[in-house]
C-alpha cells in the first residue's frame, strides 16, 4: 500500500512539473513571437529591444555601446528612436522564432548567447537576419544546439569574432571549427 501511494504521489508530482514546464514554454513562446501591429507602431529596433528585455536579456544602443539596459521599464519613450547595437541574451528565454525580431535592425553587430536553454536546435538560422552588421557572436553553453545548428553560422560572412564553448550536444567540435573556418576565413574562431 505504501509503495502504491509513493508511485501515485511521484506520478502526480511528475505530471504537475510537466504542466508547469508546458505553461512556461507557452509563455516563453508568446514573448518570442513578433507582434506585427507593434512593429508598425514602434519600428524594428524598439521591438527588438522589447523582445530581448521581455525575455530577461539586455541591449545596448548605438548612442551608448557597451552600456547595457536590462530593465524593460527603463526603455526611453516610444517617440525616441534608438538603434540596437548589442544584444546580451545571457540566461534569456529567447527562442528560434524570436530571431525574426532582427529583421530590419541594421546596426546589431554583437550578440551574446550564453545559457539560452530555450533556444532550439536549428535556432541559429534566424541570425541570418543580422548577416550584414553582425561582427561578434558568442554561443556558449546552449544545451539544445548540435553540430548541424552551428553550421547555420556559415552565412554570417561579416563575422570578425566567433566564440563557441561548452556545447554538450555537439559531437564533433573540431569538424564544426574546420567547416566554419572555411566558410568564414576573415573571422577569428575560438572554440572549446
Amino acid at each position: 500500500m505504501l509503495i502504491t501511494h509513493f508511485r501515485l504521489h511521484t506520478t502526480f508530482k511528475s505530471a504537475q512539473l510537466n504542466n508547469v514546464r508546458n505553461l512556461w514554454t507557452y509563455v516563453a513562446r508568446a514573448f518570442n513571437l513578433v507582434d506585427s501591429a507593434r512593429l508598425q507602431q514602434v519600428g524594428p529596433d524598439r521591438l527588438c529591444a522589447e523582445w530581448v528585455l521581455k525575455n530577461s536579456g539586455a541591449v545596448a544602443f548605438t548612442i551608448a555601446p557597451g552600456q547595457y539596459l536590462r530593465d524593460y521599464n527603463a526603455l526611453p519613450p516610444e517617440n525616441i528612436r534608438l538603434q540596437v547595437k548589442e544584444i546580451d541574451a545571457t540566461d534569456a528565454t529567447i527562442m528560434k522564432v524570436g530571431f525574426d525580431h532582427l529583421k530590419g535592425c541594421k546596426k546589431v553587430d554583437k550578440i551574446i548567447l550564453h545559457r539560452c536553454k530555450h533556444l532550439e536546435d536549428s535556432g541559429l538560422e534566424g541570425l541570418a537576419y543580422a548577416t550584414e552588421p553582425l561582427r561578434h557572436l558568442e554561443v556558449i553553453n546552449c544545451p539544445n544546439l548540435t553540430d548541424n545548428c552551428l553550421m547555420a553560422l556559415k552565412c554570417l560572412k561579416n563575422l570578425e569574432y566567433l566564440k563557441i564553448a561548452n556545447m554538450q550536444f555537439v559531437k564533433n567540435i573540431q569538424n564544426v571549427k574546420s567547416e566554419l573556418s572555411k566558410a568564414l576565413p576573415n573571422c577569428k574562431i575560438d572554440i572549446s
